[in-house]
């Protein structure tokens, strides 16, 4: 069976992009991004679920279920789950604070190291990525930041 990559993934209505309209040719060139994000994924030493926890407490602030289910947008039953296994795993811990009622969650020592461990890869993927546009990285940044509030703003309209 021949081995599918990424950019080996046919454009769903022309192989050359030049015959694409430029809304087909981000959507193709989305997707491709997208299979490259899960492969990286994949190749992680955390799991997704670990990742966004961990990413957001590196702030240092414990937080409760109910205040990751919000930060995360995610039902409170779907973080439950998450957050005991990424306990079970040791990259949590929970605890209870003086004066409050919840429990809260921060990272363990061993959540901390593998989520550095992670995001050093996943930098320098994009390091990577960005070092190919050499000077133009700049304006490639300014323009990416533009188009994503852009599409923000026409998928919330």
């Amino acid at each position: 069976m021949p081995t599918v990559t990424p950019s080996s993934v046919p454009s769903p209505s022309s192989s050359d992009p030049a015959d694409l309209t430029d809304d087909r040719r981000v959507a193709g060139l989305l997707f491709r991004l997208d299979l490259h994000r899960r492969l990286a994924e994949q190749r992680s030493p955390l799991g997704t679920a670990d990742g966004r926890l961990l990413w957001l407490l590196s702030d240092g602030r414990p937080r409760t279920l109910r205040e990751i289910a919000e930060a995360l947008r995610l039902e409170q039953s779907t973080v439950n789950r998450q957050v005991n296994g990424a306990l079970a795993a040791g990259l949590l811990r929970r605890f209870t604070a003086p004066g409050r009622s919840a429990r809260l969650h921060e990272p363990t020592e061993e959540g901390r190291a593998r989520f550095e461990e992670a995001t050093s890869q996943a930098l320098g993927a994009y390091a990577d990525g960005l070092a190919v546009l050499g000077a133009d990285a700049g304006t490639f940044l300014e323009q990416l930041e533009r188009f994503a509030d852009a599409y923000g703003d026409a998928v919330r309209a």
